[in-house]
C-alpha cells in the first residue's frame, strides 16, 4: 500500500502555542515537543542559582557567566562541541586516544589524561562511541556532585536504563545532535557543525528541570534547535532516520558495483544517495546492532517499499508508480 500523503495529515490542524521551556518532571501522553531557547541568554551553573565560577584559559568575557564543561570523547561530535563552547566557557577535554588529546591540545583545548579529571564541572558531555557511553556514565556518576551528565549518542534506551539505576543524586540527560559528516576524528571537528540543526534531548529518571535547562542552554549556545522526546520515540525514529538510510546507502553502493566500467562516471544522484555508505564501519555496525530490532523493522519497511515499486514496474502499472513517487516527494518536502 502506498503511504498516505503527508499533507493530508496536516489538514485542519491549528498551530498550538508552545510553552517557553519544559523540564523532565512534566510527563504526559505527548512524547515529542520543542523548546524555544532564545530566552536562555545565560547558561546556568548546574549547582545552583548563582553564577558559575569565572573561567580560565580560552573562555572569553562576552557578558555571559562562563561555566565548567567537560567533554569526554574528542572525535567529530565531541571535538566540535569543545570548539563551539570554548569561546564562552571553561572547556576541558578527554579522550582515550593520545593522538586525539594532542590534536585538541594543539588547538587550544585544555586536556586531562583521565576521565574522572573532567570533574568537578557544571556539565560533562559524553561524546564517546556508543558502546562506551554507559561505561563512561557509570564512572562519572558516583563523583559527579551535581554536574549534569549529557550523552550525545545516537541511541537512548541504554542510557535511560542506566539512569534508572544510577545513584539518586546523579543528573543525566540524553542528548543527540542531529548533525555530522562521514569524516571522523578531531581533525574533522567544526564549531559550526550544529548551527540550525536539531538537538534532541531525552529526559531520564535522573533529569530534573534544572538539568534540562542546562542541557537546553548548551544546545542553544552551539546554535542548535532543541526538541524533547522519550527514549522509545527517539530510538524508533532513529532506526528510520539513521539506521535505515545507512543500510539503504550501503545496499545501493554494493548494487552500484554492477555499473562497472562506468561506476566512476556516476553523477550527484548516486553519489548523494550513497554518502552514508562512507560511514566508518565500526560506527555503522554500532548504529545497526545497537538497536537491532528497530533497525531490522526499518530495513523491512524499505524492502517492502522497493518491492511495491518493483511489482508495479513488472506489471506495467504507471499510475501506481506515479502515486508512490508522489507520496515520497511529499514526505521529502517536509525536510525543506
Amino acid at each position: 500500500m502506498v503511504p498516505r500523503r503527508a499533507d493530508r495529515a496536516r489538514r485542519g490542524r491549528r498551530r498550538r502555542r508552545r510553552p517557553a521551556c519544559r523540564g523532565a518532571s512534566q510527563s504526559g501522553p505527548r512524547a515529542l515537543r520543542r523548546i524555544p531557547i532564545a530566552q536562555l541568554r545565560q547558561l546556568p551553573s548546574a549547582h545552583g542559582c548563582g553564577p558559575a565560577r569565572r573561567a580560565r584559559g580560552r573562555a572569553h568575557r562576552t557578558g555571559r557567566h562562563a561555566v565548567r564543561i567537560g567533554v569526554a570523547g574528542l572525535g567529530l561530535i565531541g571535538g566540535s562541541l569543545a570548539l563551539a563552547l570554548r569561546g564562552t566557557h571553561e572547556v576541558t577535554g578527554y579522550d582515550t586516544d593520545e593522538r586525539a588529546r594532542a590534536a585538541a591540545k594543539a588547538d587550544g583545548i585544555r586536556i586531562v589524561t583521565r576521565l574522572d579529571e573532567l570533574l568537578p564541572a557544571d556539565a560533562v558531555l559524553v561524546a564517546t562511541p556508543i558502546p562506551a557511553i554507559v561505561p563512561a556514565l557509570e564512572r562519572l556518576a558516583p563523583h559527579s556532585d551535581g554536574a549534569v551528565l549529557i550523552d550525545t549518542g545516537s541511541l537512548k534506551r541504554a542510557v535511560a536504563e542506566y539512569a534508572a539505576r544510577a545513584p539518586a543524586a546523579t543528573r543525566i540527560v540524553g542528548g543527540h545532535p542531529m548533525a555530522g559528516t562521514t569524516s571522523a576524528g578531531f581533525s574533522a571537528a567544526d564549531p559550526s557543525l550544529f548551527r540550525g540543526r536539531a538537538f534532541l534531548l531525552v529526559p531520564t529518571a535522573r533529569s530534573d528541570d534544572a538539568a534540562m535547562t542546562v542541557a537546553g542552554a548548551i544546545a542553544g549556545e552551539i546554535g542548535a534547535v532543541v526538541t524533547v522526546c522519550s527514549a522509545d520515540v527517539h530510538d524508533r525514529a532513529m532506526a528510520r532516520l539513521v539506521a535505515g538510510p545507512l543500510a539503504a546507502a550501503a545496499a545501493l553502493a554494493v548494487a552500484g558495483a554492477q555499473a562497472e566500467p562506468l561506476l566512476r562516471s556516476a553523477g550527484p544522484g548516486f553519489r548523494d544517495s550513497t554518502r552514508l555508505a562512507d560511514t566508518p564501519a565500526d560506527l555503522a555496525t554500532d548504529l545497526l546492532f545497537g538497536n537491532s530490532a528497530d533497525a531490522a523493522a526499518a530495513i523491512g519497511s524499505i524492502v517492502e517499499g522497493l518491492t511495491q515499486l518493483r511489482d508495479a514496474l513488472e506489471r506495467g502499472d504507471r499510475e501506481y508508480a506515479r502515486s508512490f513517487l508522489r507520496a515520497a516527494r511529499s514526505v521529502r518536502s517536509e525536510l525543506s
